[in-house]
């Protein structure tokens, strides 16, 4: 498939040819970034990450039909565990997700420590599903990737702030290119792109009252983290390139999704 097929406009029905449910969008979205990773370094690999989060993208868009509304357009919330290293990066992950699709969340952090064990996200279901299916593929991505990341020497700085600054970066470049499949999904179809605008303004209703209902007080979270603007740089090109299915970062072999 050329450069040109791929990128051009929207498919959503020739996207979503096969696909009829969770399970099957996962192993093809999988099977396209495995794809992208044989690819690696080339505009057709670039081509087959771009189609993914299109694919993404599509399947949201028609599970999301205005005009008969199915399962997949009620509200909910979901409250995902996290384990293992950097909870908090698979958090902030997680919730950048949710962001460019149409959702919001907040992060439970544990008191004055780093430790984030879980995160709430809301939104329509069919979103809430997306969110969901893309992080679990990925978290381990972006970590893997990280733990390339170490420090020098005395005069560098230390190994969890390359490794923070790494993930940043990946968070910062997959939330922009899966928010712009999403806005190219609607991009020429008014209704749609005003009923997204409300699918956002649902989830963040459904957040108020689950907050004032909990007795919580979400608030924004302050940082006086210091930042490694190489190992940033790093992260946002991993995030922009097309191993997404595949952890190839300094020869690794292949993650077992």
């Amino acid at each position: 498939m050329t450069e040109h097929t791929m990128r051009g406009e929207p498919d959503v029905d020739g996207a979503l040819d096969g696909v009829r449910d969770m399970a099957k969008l996962k192993a093809k979205v999988r099977k396209l970034l495995n794809q992208a990773a044989d690819r690696e370094g080339t505009a057709e690999g670039d081509a087959f990450y771009e189609r993914a989060f299109e694919l993404m993208a599509a399947y949201g868009f028609r599970e999301r039909d205005i005009d008969n509304p199915d399962d997949g357009a009620d509200t909910i919330h979901l409250r995902v565990e996290f384990d293992g290293a950097y909870t908090d990066m698979q958090s902030l992950l997680l919730l950048r997700l949710a962001d460019a699709m149409h959702c919001t969340g907040f992060a439970h952090k544990a008191y004055n420590s780093t430790r984030t064990p879980a995160a709430t996200i809301f939104g329509l279901r069919c979103h809430v599903e997306r969110v969901r299916m893309l992080h679990a593929l990925l978290s381990p991505v972006m970590i893997a990737g990280a733990r390339h990341q170490r420090c020098a020497g005395w005069y560098d700085t230390s190994t969890v702030v390359k490794r923070r600054s790494f993930m940043t970066g990946f968070i910062s470049s997959v939330g922009e290119r899966l928010a712009r499949a999403e806005d190219d999904i609607a991009a020429g179809r008014g209704r749609y792109a005003l009923a997204l605008i409300d699918d956002r303004e649902r989830a963040r209703a459904l957040q108020d009252d689950f907050a004032q209902r909990e007795g919580l007080e979400l608030r924004n979270a302050r940082s006086n983290r210091t930042y490694d603007s190489a190992a940033f740089g790093y992260g946002v090109h991993a995030g922009s390139r097309t191993d997404l299915g595949q952890e190839r970062v300094g020869g690794a072999k292949a993650l077992p999704f």
